[in-house]
């Protein structure tokens, strides 16, 4: 496997680490890990919330990335995102706060221990093949299903995880978060 990995996770990651904020690792970096590399200036990471901790977080985080405490607020009352800007690189970290939806808590349980770079030791929290499959299927519709970008990805990791993946668990969410049809079609293309 080629690095997908960035300074600016390894330093992200440690903080989140050092005040037990679970987390788990997504977007195009998961992917890229589970299927095809797709180099990108951004990641994703999902949080379990950390209300109590915000100016904790904000103040571990800021000697290395902007970051606005008022955004992380913001996020943790709507439970949607915030992102923090790596100062030395500019690189972005998309920060997902974990909603209490029973899809969304699968993210976190379901997380596995991966290395990000072949000549490391250290793992990191992804979210699982399975769950990035259906979190790629809803940004593709959610996007107007047109991003070449995020289909590919999906293919990605169905063509290098075919035999490993729980389909049981991919058909039953896919059904539940209305892309069933789509993940059908992945699927079959994959294979071709």
């Amino acid at each position: 496997m080629d690095s997908v990995f960035d300074p600016a996770i390894e330093a992200f990651v440690g903080i989140l680490d050092e005040l037990k904020i679970t987390y788990a690792i997504g977007g195009s970096v998961a992917s890229s890990v589970y299927g095809q590399i797709r180099f990108t200036q951004d990641a994703d990471i999902s949080v379990a919330a950390f209300g109590g901790q915000i100016a904790e977080f904000c103040q571990a985080v800021e000697s290395a990335f902007y970051v606005s405490q008022q955004a992380v607020q913001q996020a943790h009352h709507n439970a949607s995102s915030f992102n923090v800007i790596y100062l030395d690189t500019a690189f972005k970290i998309d920060v997902f706060i974990v909603s209490d939806d029973p899809f969304k808590r699968q993210i976190l349980l379901r997380r596995e221990k991966v290395a990000l770079e072949d000549s490391s030791d250290k793992m990191y929290d992804l979210v699982s093949p399975e769950d990035i499959i259906l979190l790629k299927l809803q940004w593709y519709t959610d996007g107007g299903a047109v991003s070449q970008k995020q289909w590919n990805d999906i293919l990605g990791v169905l063509e290098n995880r075919q035999d490993k993946l729980d389909m049981d668990y991919l058909w039953g969410w896919a059904s539940k978060l209305s892309v069933l049809e789509l993940l059908n079609k992945a699927i079959q293309e994959a294979k071709d």
